[in-house]
């Protein structure tokens, strides 16, 4: 595997020709981005003969004990149950000489992409995705991390039904976040977030709601002249205290959605407190 190319911050990534021999017995498609420690791939599985997605930190970070610990944190935050809004990770490769993860495939586009492409939902449409990604970061707060990182570029369409990715920046409810450095990406954090307070579940509802503000309206909170629209405002509330939780904001969503968009039978909705 070369390193010899260099990214946008003028840091190495891996520079690998279609074909190169990669970690987990795969080989190399395309890049599909980078980060600061970390970058992924699109590489095929030789093994399971299907494509899957690689994570491993880039040149530079590859004995970084950050980037390792950034690995590890999304294994922690997949290693429960099966969620249909999480994706499956397939292979733990962090205590391998050269750390890795391979993750299952996803064959959509990201909320960013839909924006650019057919511009804001309709507010149905809008809620029911938030439902759907609410029900995933119910699942990361029962493994007691929260992702602190939810944001249209983390959000995945499979078969127009959504999928939390990118756990890197996911910590333990109830830590502490570096001081001065607020986790997450700017415009989609709450403001005790971006106080760098203790993490907490609200921070996720929050993200959904900004993430679903995006979605409404062409535009993060606070920006673009756009108000918050009505059914978002229990979720974005910025007084942690007066935000609703997973449940309650699941509940206030679907009220926003004709009972024929609903994929689930009406009785259900008494179990909401499962979530």
């Amino acid at each position: 595997m070369s390193e010899a190319a260099l990214d946008d911050d003028g840091e190495p990534v891996w520079d690998m020709a279609e074909g190169a021999e990669c970690p987990g017995r795969t080989r190399a498609v395309r890049r599909l981005g980078v980060g600061w420690r970390c970058e992924t791939w699109l590489v095929w599985s030789v093994p399971l003969w299907c494509p899957m997605v690689l994570k491993l930190p880039r040149p530079h970070m590859r004995e970084h004990p950050r980037a390792v610990r950034a690995l590890r944190r999304e294994v922690a935050a997949l290693s429960g149950p099966p969620h249909p809004g999480l994706p499956r990770l397939i292979t733990d490769g962090t205590a391998e000489p050269l750390p890795h993860l391979l993750f299952e495939y996803l064959d959509g586009p990201d909320l960013d992409d839909v924006l650019d492409e057919v511009g804001p939902l309709a507010g149905a449409e809008a809620a029911l995705l938030g439902v759907q990604l609410l029900s995933a970061v119910a699942a990361v707060h029962r493994e007691g991390l929260a992702h602190l990182d939810v944001k249209p570029g983390n959000v995945v369409l499979r078969d127009g039904k959504p999928v939390l990715i990118d756990f890197g920046s996911a910590r333990a409810l109830g830590s502490p976040q570096p001081p001065g450095h607020p986790i997450g990406t700017r415009g989609y954090t709450s403001p005790e977030q971006e106080a760098c307070l203790t993490v907490s579940p609200g921070m996720d509802v929050y993200g959904v709601g900004a993430t679903l503000h995006a979605v409404v309206t062409g535009h993060r909170p606070g920006t673009g002249g756009q108000p918050c629209p009505p059914m978002l405002a229990g979720l974005l509330a910025t007084d942690p205290a007066r935000r609703l939780d997973v449940s309650d904001a699941i509940a206030a969503l679907l009220e926003w959605i004709p009972a024929e968009f609903r994929p689930w039978p009406e009785w259900a909705d008494a179990y909401l407190g499962g979530a």
